[in-house]
């Protein structure tokens, strides 16, 4: 089974945030179980470049390329491919502004490509990708997403990610929520340990 890991703190080398820690127990987790065809995507290190989608990148089609632009096709060529290979998919990420971080969505855009990995048709989209893959989203946040009443609208990182993956054909979508970490009532290193018996339990599944 080919394994994606896909880190997305922008802390990217801080080993005490949350989304970090739990990235590297999940990575220790899965190698203890024999998965060890394992790739890691740290979104934020700068050696993990991810193109940022403008207007270029809709007219590749007979055009001569600059550099850069020759360059940002082919490292969109290797994202797709990478995501396309993966069996299983792992996402480690803080909420941010209610929301997905921002090189997140810029890889969303590299992957999520018309005749790619969904279709069109009349008045609805087929997914192309594998719909055996199973996505895991893990997410930290200071409050709580899915139970506050002045939170649960503004769910929008966990709508996104679900909604995002069914076009593309991926029903097999895990959320594994670090919630009401900021909150004064509550005890931030029982909801770790918590997370931590979670994303244990469901990588033993596997």
């Amino acid at each position: 089974m080919k394994i994606l890991q896909i880190l997305c703190h922008p802390d990217y080398d801080n080993n005490n945030r949350i989304a970090n820690l739990l990235a590297n127990l999940g990575e220790k987790e899965l190698r203890k179980n024999n998965f060890t065809d394992i790739e890691t995507l740290n979104l934020y290190n700068p050696g993990c470049y991810i193109p940022i989608m403008d207007k270029n990148m809709f007219n590749y089609d007979g055009k001569e390329l600059t550099k850069q632009e020759e360059a940002d096709k082919i490292r969109q060529e290797e994202l797709l491919n990478i995501w396309k290979n993966s069996d299983c998919v792992f996402i480690y990420m803080p909420l941010h502004n209610f929301n997905v971080v921002s090189k997140f969505k810029d890889f969303i855009d590299n992957i999520v490509i018309v005749n790619e990995t969904f279709k069109c048709e009349i008045e609805t989209m087929v997914g192309l990708d594998n719909t055996n893959k199973q996505v895991t989203f893990v997410i930290t946040s200071g409050g709580e997403f899915d139970s506050h009443i002045q939170y649960v609208n503004l769910d929008f990182a966990v709508q996104y990610v679900r909604g995002v993956f069914s076009v593309i054909g991926i029903n097999k979508v895990k959320i594994i929520r670090s919630q009401g970490l900021d909150l004064v009532h509550n005890d931030k290193q029982a909801i770790v340990e918590n997370t931590k018996e979670e994303l244990i339990k469901h990588i033993n599944s596997l």
